[in-house]
């Protein structure tokens, strides 16, 4: 029977490792895609959620800059291992402007009168404004080819989120810390 339990608690550890990789991947590709979206009040920024079964990290949609999100680590001895073991992290933005910001649709955009600049250090270190206004009905990171004499901006590159999915960093963070975590097991 020791030889049986032994095997439980390396499951049990294995289980742990595997976790809390993803975890980390989940906590590192959140804390990327706040630095590279756009971030005039830190608003959508914030809106990021990382869920897991019945764990959840939220930014809470609040003006500022980007709150790390970060979910509770797994250890060896606070879990059961079931027949329906999964892992499953989802990261998503609650934004109800989450497609404008992440250039999916085309919207008409307003300088608010109350932020004529970004109101966040992340945004002001990314603002990037033209010296013309914006065509109308453009995507988010479309900025220029207006009016003259108006001022168009943007915190974020155009396509920035494809971009992100696109680049391979995502698998790379996976790689990364599922390596140094099963390190830390040997």
């Amino acid at each position: 029977m020791a030889k049986f339990d032994a095997l439980i608690s390396d499951i049990d550890k294995l289980y742990a490792v595997v976790y809390n990789g993803a975890k980390r991947s989940a906590e590192r590709v959140v804390d990327d895609l706040q630095q590279a979206g756009p971030n005039w009040t830190g608003k959508f920024s914030n809106s990021w959620e990382i869920t897991e079964g019945t764990k959840r990290a939220y930014g809470g949609g609040k003006e500022g800059d980007p709150v790390p999100l970060r979910l509770p680590s797994l250890s060896v001895n606070n879990r059961k291992i079931t027949k329906q073991d999964t892992i499953v992290f989802s990261i998503l933005n609650t934004s109800p402007h989450k497609d404008l910001a992440m250039d999916k649709i085309e919207g008409v955009f307003e300088r608010p009168k109350d932020a004529p600049v970004p109101k966040t250090q992340l945004g002001r270190s990314k603002y990037d404004p033209e010296t013309t206004g914006r065509r109308s009905n453009t995507k988010r990171g479309q900025t220029g080819g207006g009016a003259p004499g108006a001022t168009s901006s943007r915190t974020a590159d155009l396509d920035w989120y494809t971009t992100y999915l696109d680049s391979g960093k995502i698998q790379s963070i996976i790689r990364s810390e599922l390596d140094v975590n099963v390190r830390r097991l040997a």
